[in-house]
Formats: C-alpha cells, sequence, structure tokens
C-alpha cells in the first residue's frame, strides 16, 4: 500500500499544547468533521516522529508496542467527527509531538490529510501532608510504573528506600489499591518521600510532617460548666432557708 501527504486545510504551524500528570489519563485534541463528508469509514492515524501510536478504520484497529492497551480512538466518537487520541497510564516517554491525519482514497493509492498536532507534556506529582503520631500515612502511587518508594528526614542528606515492588525485608509500607501504606507513624517519619519508576525518575515527591496527636478538651470545659452551674443553683436555696429558719425564730420570741 502507498499514500501520499497532504496539509489539507490545517496549518502546519498550529500546534495545540496540552499536559497530564504522569499514570493519569490524557486526551489529545482532534476534530475532523469538515473531511468526514469524503471518507464513508472513517480512517484515522496518529502518529509521533519515531513511532506509529493508534489507527482505527472501523472496529480495525492498531496499537503502537509502546502504546499496546493505552491508546484510543473510540468508534462511536469517530462517526460523529471527534478523532481525539485517549492516553491511559501516561508515561514520561509519552512527552512529545503527536500528529493526527485522515485516511482516504482506494486501498491501492490512498491520500492522508494531516488533521491536527498536538504537544503533550508529563510531569511529575508534588503535594504536602501533614499526619498525626501514630496515625497512618497513605503514599498514591499513581501508577504500576511505581517501583521504589525513598525516604529522606527532614535533617538528612541521604536516601532510604522504604518499599520495592519486588518485595525485600526493608519494606516498610503496606500496598493496597495503588497505595502504600505507613501504619502508627512517629516523629522520625516526617520527611520527603519520592515515588520512583524503573528508570529512576521521580513519579511523585511529597514532604510529610508529623505532629502531636491533639487530646480533645471540650468534655473538661462542659463538665466544669455543668459543676459551676449546680453551685450558682444551690446558693440561692440555703439563703432561702436561712431566711425562713431566722423569720420561725422571730415568730417564737
Amino acid at each position: 500500500m502507498s499514500w501520499t501527504d497532504s496539509t489539507g486545510s490545517s496549518p502546519l504551524s498550529l500546534v495545540i499544547h496540552t499536559s497530564s500528570k504522569v499514570g493519569l489519563p490524557a486526551v489529545l485534541p482532534c476534530t475532523v468533521t469538515s473531511q468526514l463528508e469524503r471518507a464513508q469509514t472513517p480512517h484515522i492515524q496518529w502518529q509521533t516522529v519515531q513511532d506509529s501510536v493508534f489507527e482505527r478504520m472501523g472496529e480495525e484497529l492498531f496499537q503502537g508496542d509502546a502504546y499496546r492497551e493505552r491508546a484510543d480512538v473510540p468508534e462511536a466518537m469517530l462517526l460523529m467527527g471527534n478523532c481525539s487520541l485517549f492516553l491511559q497510564d501516561v508515561r514520561f516517554s509519552d512527552t512529545g509531538i503527536y500528529e493526527s491525519y485522515l485516511v482516504v482514497g482506494e486501498s491501492s493509492i490512498q491520500n492522508r490529510i494531516f488533521i491536527q498536532s498536538v504537544q503533550l507534556t508529563v510531569v511529575d506529582h508534588k503535594s504536602i501532608k501533614s499526619v498525626e503520631v501514630g496515625g497512618d500515612l497513605i503514599l498514591d502511587l499513581y501508577t504500576h510504573q511505581a517501583q521504589l518508594v525513598i525516604f529522606q528526614d527532614r535533617n538528612g542528606t541521604s536516601w532510604t528506600v522504604v518499599w520495592d515492588r519486588d518485595g525485600g525485608k526493608n519494606n516498610m509500607g503496606h500496598l493496597h489499591n495503588n497505595r502504600l501504606i505507613f501504619r502508627s507513624v512517629t516523629a522520625r517519619s516526617a520527611g520527603m518521600y519520592k515515588v520512583m519508576d524503573s528508570q529512576g525518575l521521580a513519579l511523585s515527591t511529597v514532604k510529610v510532617s508529623v505532629t502531636e496527636r491533639v487530646i480533645p478538651r471540650e468534655p473538661l470545659v462542659l463538665e466544669s460548666k455543668a459543676a459551676l452551674g449546680k453551685g450558682t443553683m444551690s446558693i440561692p436555696f440555703q439563703k432561702i432557708i436561712i431566711l425562713f429558719v431566722a423569720f420561725l425564730v422571730l415568730l417564737l420570741n
């Protein structure tokens, strides 16, 4: 099969910019309504400079090796002119410029009409957490790309592995639903946590502070108010008794 490329009516200089945090979904926008009038069965292609990303013609589809089980242009949306590319569990390596094309013509000679260029930027997660002494510290891993969690205390300069997906006796956290749980934290748990992928890149950075557990004082205040209320109510009653006795003494005399 051979084809020729055409820019159609879309200017090559127009690049849409979008971004996503690593591990989350990303949508690369694309609209092809005007060109669909010339194609009974929409045939859409997405590619980067280096790789074929995704291709769909009706129910038939192709996913590039680096995008296996992660890329899609839903057929129902494509029939309505929405050729947006949906990427799941985005990776740092997904950063780059993506181009979409509509393929038209006979099977032997086809023409590719350029539609849209989209610049995708993938960034890491950054957050701040506070937890009480004795509480649980929960770290979101966001993605199965997470391989290690390393820790640096507030006054330290070195990093220590506190969790490894491959297991090991040094694992201090419990993994549940792609979240890492550290039970019964102490003051020494305060510091910086980094979730790393297999390439040594930080997927997320979390600054953690640990505070002393606060003992509720409201019940004591209420008890004090109740005791004070009882005391103030008994004083007038005592005075009434004293006055009554004094009155009786005067009558008897």
